[in-house]
């Protein structure tokens, strides 16, 4: 696989390998595609590791960010299908996994673009049942930023309006029902999580017929900050494997 994709969406991490398939990685609210680098040396022998880079942050910066969680969808097929490559993962966290999982939808949809191979989500409540609840929030949007991060606060100026631009995208969320997925999903949540665990997560079973493996990460919470990040990546990486 070349790294010469010149797509403002997708950055590419991995060294050129030669993978037929390409995990493309969807943030968190407010990141960019920045974190999923360390994710690189990790999976890049399974698949060349991409990061997903939205309007709005690092250096799409000066665009504003999508106000429809259907315009970001349409933009990442759009980017897959440029890409080239005969494969794809994807893998969302937490409000990225309601889009990956949408992309997941648009990809079976397309003839052009190229084939789905696993969908990994991580931190997020199942489609339905997200759009079934209110979205509850204290207004602290600093517990979507990583802890190393939240002692900068000329950072933080630049991160919380990009949060709160996401936070409404998801907020918005309609669930469409349709036919369910037919590849292999992966479901991963953080042991020290205090928005879910795998109760809440369980209803993403019903949205594959591909066998659906959960895995939760011991000392991880929502972001899977620290080092079970890595922790995450080597989750993801055996998933592919």
């Amino acid at each position: 696989m070349s790294n010469s994709n010149q797509s403002p969406v997708l950055v590419p991490w991995s060294p050129e390998k030669g993978n037929d398939t390409a995990l493309i990685c969807i943030p968190w609210a407010g990141a960019g595609a920045v974190p999923f680098r360390a994710w690189a040396p990790v999976i890049g022998d399974t698949a060349d590791v991409y990061g997903v880079r939205l309007a709005g942050r690092e250096n799409r910066q000066v665009e504003p960010p999508a106000t429809a969680l259907e315009d970001v969808v349409a933009e990442l097929v759009s980017a897959l299908t440029a890409l080239g490559v005969p494969r794809v993962a994807l893998f969302g966290h937490c409000s990225g996994a309601l889009s990956a999982f949408e992309a997941a939808r648009a990809l079976r949809r397309s003839e052009a673009a190229p084939e789905l191979v696993h969908l990994l989500v991580a931190s997020q409540l199942p489609p339905q049942v997200f759009a079934g609840a209110p979205l509850v929030s204290d207004g602290d949007l600093t517990r979507y930023v990583p802890e190393d991060l939240r002692s900068e606060p000329e950072l933080l100026d630049l991160l919380v309006p990009i949060l709160t631009a996401d936070m409404k995208l998801v907020a918005n969320y309609a669930y469409a029902t349709d036919a369910p997925l037919d590849v292999p999903l992966t479901v991963a949540y953080g042991a020290r999580d205090e928005q879910l665990g795998r109760s809440e997560v369980d209803g993403w079973r019903l949205e594959s017929t591909g066998p659906v493996t959960f895995h939760e990460t011991a000392g991880a919470d929502h972001l899977f900050s620290g080092a079970a990040w890595l922790d995450l990546a080597e989750a993801v990486r055996a998933a592919l494997g």
